[in-house]
């Protein structure tokens, strides 16, 4: 992992995004894709690391397991630099299933099929706001979906946020590749003007933006979060 944050002035930073994580043996299926780390992230050096983030928690919920923190020798939940928020941890249906280090909770999701970057390489950002985002670099996620063309979901995880920048940063790819809209609560208002053909070729990549993972995100429930990304990005059937 690599991904730097450097302190410019007035809570600006110069930042840098981690590496890809993708399993060394079996398929990714699925691309998810972030924005930019945030300060806690870089702090940790890892992917979506705030303790009120929600993807880690879906993906336990998805892949049976549960969050854990990194001082994994405390009792859990109380594994985390803050406290998860409440609304996390009372929507929590895994309540028994084991407690997984980072490390463990990434080789689990990619060994599922999943793999994970983000949208933006380089920017300057305030604080952890991906609104305040500017001057950007992006990563190449073309080139990534090239070298794994087994890849036909990419997942935008920070919602509308991480999709309008990356339609902005790939016009030409959104123009000329094969691509076809999935679910996610803002899949159709973010692409339906930029994905004019859908495509119903094999191996077409479906877009998908459900609710933001983001603690900034706070207004949506995590329950409505969990089904809504067990549905449209794990496959998991939720009971209504």
């Amino acid at each position: 992992m690599n991904g730097t944050r450097e302190l410019l002035e007035d809570s600006r930073y110069r930042v840098s995004s981690f590496d890809p994580i993708v399993s060394p043996v079996v398929s990714p299926h699925t691309l998810i894709v972030g924005t930019m780390p945030g300060i806690t992230s870089h702090g940790l050096s890892v992917y979506y690391g705030h303790a009120s983030n929600v993807f880690w928690w879906i993906a336990g919920e998805a892949l049976g397991f549960r969050r854990g923190g990194p001082h994994m020798e405390r009792e859990w939940p109380d594994q985390f630099q803050t406290k998860p928020a409440k609304d996390i941890l009372s929507g929590l249906l895994q309540v028994s299933a084991p407690i997984l280090s980072y490390q463990e909770q990434v080789a689990q999701l990619t060994g599922a099929g999943f793999a994970l970057w983000d949208v933006v390489k380089e920017c300057g950002i305030k604080n952890s706001d991906d609104t305040s985002i500017r001057d950007c670099t992006p990563n190449d996620i073309k080139g990534l979906v090239e070298r794994h063309p087994s890849i036909t979901k990419i997942v935008f995880a920070s919602g509308k946020t991480s999709a309008k920048l990356f339609a902005k940063l790939n016009k030409g790819w959104l123009k000329e590749g094969q691509f076809k809209l999935g679910g996610g609560e803002f899949t159709i208002s973010t692409f339906s003007t930029k994905v004019l053909n859908q495509s119903a070729l094999p191996g077409a990549i479906e877009l998908v933006v459900p609710f933001s993972v983001s603690p900034a995100a706070a207004a949506v429930r995590f329950a409505a979060k969990r089904d809504q990304w067990l549905s449209a990005v794990f496959n998991v059937p939720v009971e209504l």
